[in-house]
């Protein structure tokens, strides 16, 4: 069975980049563009590790691990940013 990465990603190309990486080294990816679209997601699928990218529409990656958590989700997580310094990360 493959394991199931959850994207989010609001940038469609740099998404369709990491996902065919993800996808051409065996990984099922689900690619989603807004905190919203994640959560919901995160709630209908399992996975096994979720990508998420901190500055996205609707709500930012922080937000989204931070409800998935008050749910018992404990999915491992990885941030994934462009911003390049650490107040920026800052919440």
């Amino acid at each position: 069975m493959k394991s199931k990465i959850l994207l989010l990603e609001d940038d469609y190309n740099l998404s369709e980049t990491v996902s065919e990486y993800f996808i051409d080294e065996g990984f099922d990816v689900v690619c989603v563009y807004d905190g919203e679209e994640a959560l919901s997601k995160i709630y209908e699928e399992h996975f096994d590790i979720l990508l998420l990218d901190v500055n996205v529409p609707k709500k930012s990656g922080f937000e989204v691990l931070k409800e998935a958590r008050a749910t018992n989700k404990t999915t491992p997580a990885i941030f994934i940013t462009s911003l390049n310094s650490m107040s920026s990360l800052e919440e």
